[in-house]
């Protein structure tokens, strides 16, 4: 065991005391920082962690890349909401499914979510809809309502929605100011 794992991280174990902190590390700081305080002054502390976290993933080495990449993170929360919200729907009209029964209904959302993802070449938006699908279809074993699901939904999907235009915004920045001390 410790030869494979000793193989498998030999090469990523070493320090690197060349390393400088890039780019996009300080726009991905900025983003999530930006992220963090438009959650506070919306007084969400529920926003703080998913914005940030969409800015996080989202922030590429390009523009073009965040875009991409922002697009599919969107995509995927919306397909993942409407799949969990359609487990939570089915949850509310079977007793049984805080019981158990989520542990099947969840699992064939998720293959309808592949399925969708995959039909609309969204690949790159499969992983995160899954999430969003477990995260909303789970809602009802907290005993949470049809209403406060979808509303969570909304809020998780705004919230994604934040976190993506920031890093795509602060993405873009230096190239913009670029262009404009060229001019």
């Amino acid at each position: 065991m410790k030869r494979v794992f000793g193989k498998l991280f030999e090469d990523s174990l070493q320090v690197d005391t060349g390393y400088r902190i890039g780019m996009r590390v300080v726009k991905t700081i900025a983003a999530v920082a930006i992220c963090l305080l438009i959650a506070w002054l919306m007084g969400s502390r529920d926003s703080l962690p998913i914005a940030a976290i969409a800015a996080i993933v989202t922030m590429q080495a390009t523009g073009t890349e965040t875009v991409k990449i922002g697009v599919f993170r969107v995509l995927g929360t919306i397909i993942g909401g409407i799949f969990g919200i359609l487990a939570v729907l089915i949850g509310l009209s079977m007793p049984e499914y805080a019981q158990g029964l989520f542990i099947v209904v969840i699992p064939i959302m998720l293959l309808f979510n592949f399925y969708i993802c995959n039909l609309l070449n969204m690949k790159d938006a499969c992983s995160i809809s899954c999430v969003v699908t477990i995260i909303v279809g789970s809602q009802i074993l907290v005993e949470a309502s049809f209403g406060e699901s979808l509303a969570f939904t909304f809020i998780r999907v705004r919230d994604t929605l934040i976190g993506v235009s920031i890093a795509t915004i602060i993405n873009m920045l230096p190239k913009l100011a670029h262009k404009i001390r060229k001019h």
